[in-house]
């Protein structure tokens, strides 16, 4: 069983990280901000975390909300509507909505803040991955399409939506994405051209 005087210290590290990088970006994140802010010793802080970027990968373990993944108890149609209603929930939600401009942030930050990011995002892209090759295997979803571009359709519009507010995000909508989706990678509809990197 912990210490809850060692929790309450990691809790303290860990809040005041996170409030660093709501409102500065990962460059305001340092073990000495941390220090100012929390209260907590620059000593115990590195009993507990090795580096800035060890605490960093703490804060999105503790703080971002799971993903949600594709529901292999019902037909993959279903499963892909109920998907983007709950990316929209979690896109509402608070705490999560916080995070996803410190995420974007992170994407071109320096490589080793990225790598945190990446190892937490993996696990969800095979899941989700794999929950998009049953769609193949079910013959809603035609075979052969690249499954990150497949999730960036998915999800890009849902997220533009939130980061731009153009949109009302609603079930509606959800369901409106995932039409506009299925008429591009459904069964019988031509390969949409691939996006080739230059």
């Amino acid at each position: 069983m912990d210490d809850p005087r060692i929790a309450r210290t990691k809790a303290a590290v860990l809040d005041a990280a996170t409030a660093l990088l709501v409102d500065g970006g990962p460059s305001a994140v340092t073990v000495d901000a941390i220090v100012a802010r929390s209260g907590v010793a620059k000593s115990t802080i590195y009993r507990h975390w090795e580096s800035r970027d060890g605490i960093l990968l703490a804060v999105f373990e503790t703080c971002a909300p799971t993903p949600p993944t594709l529901d292999e108890t019902v037909p993959f149609e279903e499963a892909l509507r109920k998907f983007a209603r709950e990316v929209i929930g979690l896109l509402l939600d608070p705490q999560w909505a916080r995070m996803i401009p410190v995420m974007l942030m992170l994407k071109s930050h320096e490589g080793g803040i990225a790598a945190l990011e990446d190892r937490l995002e993996s696990g969800q892209r095979d899941a989700v991955a794999e929950a998009m090759r049953r769609g193949a295997d079910e013959g809603v979803l035609r075979p052969g399409f690249d499954v990150e571009q497949a999730m960036a359709h998915l999800v890009g519009p849902l997220l533009f939506a939130h980061l731009t507010g153009a949109v009302e995000l609603t079930a509606e909508f959800a369901d409106r994405t995932v039409d506009v989706f299925l008429a591009g990678y459904g069964a019988g509809q031509p390969a949409p051209r691939p996006v080739r990197p230059k």
